[in-house]
């Protein structure tokens, strides 16, 4: 079991709230990018080939629903092409 499994999500004004951090709501594409993921993937790492920025890792953890930066092999992950929605307004 992961560490937020049982904290609530509160949506408010485009985003919504695991604890104290808000997180953009997010909105599928068809130009995002579909992956599956092979032994070692990490968010930072697909954060860093796609984005040029390890620091978006929360991003691709968030859309994906993933507990952690760690990623299980064989796992299909989507990749936004644009970080726009990552950023609060």
């Amino acid at each position: 079991m992961g560490r937020y499994d049982k904290i609530k999500k509160i949506s408010e004004k485009g985003a919504f709230r695991i604890g104290t951090s808000y997180l953009p709501e997010f909105t599928e594409s068809n130009s995002d990018i579909l992956l599956i993921s092979t032994h070692g993937d990490r968010c930072d790492l697909i954060a860093t080939e796609y984005y040029g920025d390890p620091s978006f890792w929360w991003y691709i953890a968030s859309v994906n629903n993933l507990k952690s930066n760690n990623i299980e092999a064989g796992t299909q992950l989507r990749v936004p092409v644009s970080i726009e929605q990552a950023v609060l307004k």
